[in-house]
C-alpha cells in the first residue's frame, strides 16, 4: 500500500511539472497569453526549480511592459545570470515545442492553482500536526491558526471579475423597485429618526458605536435589536464579550416587561413579576436572536461563527460588544496594530457576508481631560486610527447629564439634559452628519425616541440633524425656531458639498420638507 501511494505521488508530481511546462510554453509562443492569465499568474504555482526561475523572468518582463517571447526571455535570464538555473536554452526551447494550442491556457492555469492548494493544505496540516504533537499547543489555537491560513489561501486564489457599470446600474434599480412598499432597505432599528437617516443599517457596512464608560453603548445596541429581531423576526447575532448571555437577556426582558433591570439581573423578583415577564416576553420564545458570550474571542473564531450563522440561521446583522475586548489571534508588536487588524477584519466580515456589522468601541480618556462639554471626537477612538478609516458610520453616544449639565443646546433649541441621550453621527460615508436627540431610561437601560420628538420635528417623516461642531458644520434649525438671518447661521460643512444639501429657503414655513431625507 505504501509503495502504491509513493508511485501515485510521483506520477502526480510529474503531471504537475508537465502542466507547468505547457503554461510557460503557451505564454512564450503567444503574445496575448500573459494578458489572458496575468491576474492569476503567480510564482508560487510552480514547484519545479527550472519552471520557477522561468516564471519569475516572465513576471518581471510583464511588469516592465516588455514583449515576452523566446528571445526576450533568454536575454532576461542571461542579464540576471539565471539562465543555467532555468535549464538552459535547450530546456526553454522544449517548452515551446511541447505546446499544441493555447486555447486551454486558463484551464491549465486553474490546474496549477489546484496543485498549489493541495501542496499548501498538506503543508499547513503537517505544521498543525507538529504543533500538537511536539509543542503540545492548545488544540483550539492550532485549529483557528490552521483555518486562518486556509482562508488566506482561498482569498488569494479567488479573484473577483471586473463588472461593467451598466450591469451594476440595472441591478441597483431592480433592487430599488423591489424595496418600494417594503419599508427600509436595510435592517431597521425601531428608532424612526435613525431609520429615516440610514433607511436601516445597510449591507456590507461597518458601523462603530462609540462612547466613554456609562454612556449607554450596550443599552443602545440592545435597544436597536428589539424591533428587528423580536418584532420583525429578522435573524441577528449578538457577540457579548463584556456581559454574560443571561445579563443580555435580562436587559431585553426588562425593556419588554417594564420591570427594573436590576431586579431581573439580581433575581429579586416576586411571583407576580415573574408572571409579568413570562407574559410580556412571550415573543422571545421564537425570536431569531442568537447570543454568543465567549470572552476574549478571536477575530478568526468570530468569523467562523458568523459564517456558520449566516449559512445556517440566515443572520442579517451582527453586533459585537465590544471591539477592544477581542483579540486578533496574530503575533503583533503593539496593541494599536492588533486593534487595527480587528477593525479591518470586521469590515472584511461585513463585505464577505454582505451584512451590516455593528461594533461597539471605547473612547480614550482624552474626553475626560478636555474642558467644556466633553463632546467626543473621531480622534478619541481608542487604540487605533484604523477604526475611523474602516467604519462606514461612526455614532457617538453622549449623555450631557452624566457630566452634570442641566440642559443642552441643540442648534438653538435648549433641551432638558435629564435622561437626554445624544446620538452623534460623526462619520457617515453615504449620508449627512449631525446629532439626533433620544431618551435614555436608566431603569430599563433602554434608548428610545425622544419624549418630545413630535415637538422637535415638524413632520413625521423628516429628520433634523444639527452637527455639534458649529464652526465647521451646517445648522439645520428645528421647526419651532424662527428662520431668519439673525438666529440662523448656515456654513458650508467640511465633510459634504453644500449643493448636495437642500437647505431651507426663508419663505418656507416647514423647513424640514427641504431636508435630504
Amino acid at each position: 500500500m505504501k509503495k502504491q501511494v509513493l508511485i501515485k505521488t510521483e506520477m502526480d508530481v510529474l503531471h504537475q511539472h508537465k502542466v507547468e511546462r505547457i503554461v510557460l510554453g503557451s505564454i512564450i509562443i503567444s503574445k496575448d497569453a500573459i494578458f489572458q492569465v496575468g491576474a492569476d499568474f503567480q510564482l508560487k504555482l510552480f514547484s519545479d526549480d527550472h519552471n520557477t526561475c522561468i516564471a519569475d523572468a516572465i513576471i518581471k518582463l510583464h511588469i516592465e511592459n516588455s514583449p515576452i517571447d523566446l528571445l526576450t526571455l533568454v536575454d532576461k535570464l542571461r542579464k540576471e545570470h539565471t539562465l543555467e538555473s532555468a535549464g538552459g536554452i535547450a530546456y526553454i526551447s522544449e517548452l515551446t515545442s511541447s505546446v499544441v494550442s493555447t486555447a486551454n491556457l486558463e484551464y491549465h492555469l486553474r490546474l496549477l492553482q489546484q496543485y498549489w492548494l493541495s501542496r499548501y493544505i498538506n503543508e499547513c496540516c503537517s505544521d498543525a500536526q507538529y504543533d500538537i504533537i511536539e509543542y503540545k499547543k492548545d488544540i483550539f489555537d492550532v485549529y483557528f491558526t490552521l483555518q486562518q491560513k486556509l482562508d488566506l489561501a482561498t482569498k488569494e486564489l479567488v479573484q473577483k471579475d471586473l463588472v461593467s457599470v451598466s450591469s451594476i446600474h440595472l441591478e441597483t434599480m431592480k433592487n430599488a423597485y423591489e424595496i418600494i412598499g417594503k419599508g427600509n432597505s436595510g435592517v431597521p432599528t425601531g428608532i424612526h429618526r435613525i431609520d429615516n437617516l440610514t433607511n436601516g443599517f445597510q449591507k456590507s457596512d461597518l458601523i462603530i458605536v462609540a462612547g466613554r464608560v456609562s454612556m449607554g453603548k450596550t443599552a443602545f445596541a440592545i435597544s436597536i435589536l428589539i424591533d428587528p429581531a423580536i418584532t420583525q423576526k429578522i435573524p441577528i447575532a449578538f457577540f457579548s464579550l463584556e456581559m454574560s448571555k443571561e445579563q443580555v437577556v435580562g436587559r431585553i426582558q426588562s425593556i419588554l416587561s417594564r420591570i427594573n433591570v436590576s431586579e431581573i439581573v439580581k433575581k429579586q423578583l416576586n411571583s407576580e413579576e415573574i408572571n409579568t415577564i413570562i407574559q410580556k416576553c412571550a415573543e422571545l420564545n421564537d425570536a431569531p436572536l442568537y447570543i454568543d458570550d465567549t470572552p476574549n474571542i478571536s477575530l478568526m473564531e468570530l468569523k467562523t461563527k458568523a459564517r456558520q450563522m449566516v449559512r445556517e440561521k440566515g443572520v442579517k446583522m451582527i453586533v459585537v460588544d465590544y471591539l477592544q475586548l477581542m483579540r486578533s489571534g496574530m503575533k503583533l508588536m503593539s496593541r494599536e496594530q492588533e486593534v487595527a487588524e480587528i477593525s479591518k477584519g470586521l469590515k472584511a466580515i461585513a463585505k464577505e457576508l454582505n451584512i451590516p456589522v455593528i461594533a461597539l468601541s471605547q473612547l480614550s480618556r482624552n474626553v475626560e481631560q478636555r474642558g467644556g462639554t466633553k463632546i467626543p471626537m473621531l480622534s478619541d477612538l481608542r487604540d487605533s486610527g484604523q477604526i475611523e478609516q474602516d467604519a462606514d458610520m461612526v455614532l457617538f453616544c453622549f449623555r450631557p447629564e452624566y457630566y452634570g449639565a442641566t440642559d443642552y443646546d441643540w442648534g438653538g433649541t435648549i433641551l432638558d439634559a435629564k435622561n437626554l441621550f445624544m446620538l452623534m453621527v460623526s462619520k457617515h460615508r453615504n449620508g449627512v452628519l449631525g446629532e439626533i436627540p433620544l431618551s435614555f431610561n436608566g431603569e430599563f437601560t433602554e434608548i428610545t425616541n425622544h419624549r418630545y420628538s413630535n415637538d422637535l420635528y415638524s413632520t413625521k417623516n423628516s429628520t433634523t440633524l444639527v452637527p455639534h461642531n458649529a464652526k465647521n458644520s451646517t445648522t439645520l434649525v428645528p421647526h419651532n425656531s424662527t428662520f431668519n438671518e439673525e438666529n440662523t447661521t448656515t456654513i458650508m460643512p467640511q465633510y459634504k458639498d453644500i449643493n448636495d444639501m437642500k437647505l431651507p429657503s426663508q419663505d418656507n414655513n416647514d423647513i424640514n420638507d427641504n431636508l435630504p431625507f
